[in-house]
């Protein structure tokens, strides 16, 4: 886990030598299913670079999961991601990131997962977006076989509200 870390690191001394923007946010998500309650919360820092449809970011996860008949869990994960900007539309765009999902607390499973979303520029600074699991291997993190799912209930939707300096 220390290697992990020291190479994100790294990785962002690197970005703040080329030529980028910074921006800073977060997002909130809620589901509920059968079996399953969840609320997250995740604060988020990125650079997207200037001149490319490329965005480097990484986002801390606290999640509250309820199953049905069960006690409550808390986990904390971390969710380093590359984002692709596909198209922009006047103040709209359209977006896939690709997530690593890394449990660092009460959860020792990891997940990768395709995440398409729509983003408002509402203006020059401020930004909101809506993303949601698309597909997704899954190694013991959030279901209790490994494998591939393709599933939108995969992850809660999120709505995440950016500031970009």
């Amino acid at each position: 886990m220390k290697k992990l870390f020291l190479t994100l690191a790294l990785a962002f001394v690197g970005i703040l030598s080329a030529n980028a923007q910074l921006w800073m946010g977060g997002s909130i998500g809620a589901g509920i299913t059968k079996d399953v309650t969840t609320f997250a919360i995740a604060p988020e820092v990125g650079y997207s670079f200037t001149g490319t449809p490329m965005t480097v970011a990484a986002e801390v996860d606290y999640t509250f999961l309820k199953f049905k008949g069960m006690d409550a869990e808390h986990e904390l994960i971390l969710k380093p991601y590359v984002r692709c900007n596909l198209t922009t539309i006047e103040k709209f765009g359209v977006f896939m990131d690709l997530t690593g999902d890394f449990g660092v607390v009460n959860n020792n499973g990891w997940a990768i997962s395709l995440r398409p979303g729509v983003a408002w520029m509402a203006t020059e600074h401020w930004t909101a977006a809506f993303r949601f699991a698309f597909a997704q291997y899954d190694h013991g993190m959030y279901h209790e076989a490994n494998g591939f799912f393709l599933d939108c209930a995969t992850l809660a939707p999120q709505f995440g509200l950016y500031y970009n300096f």
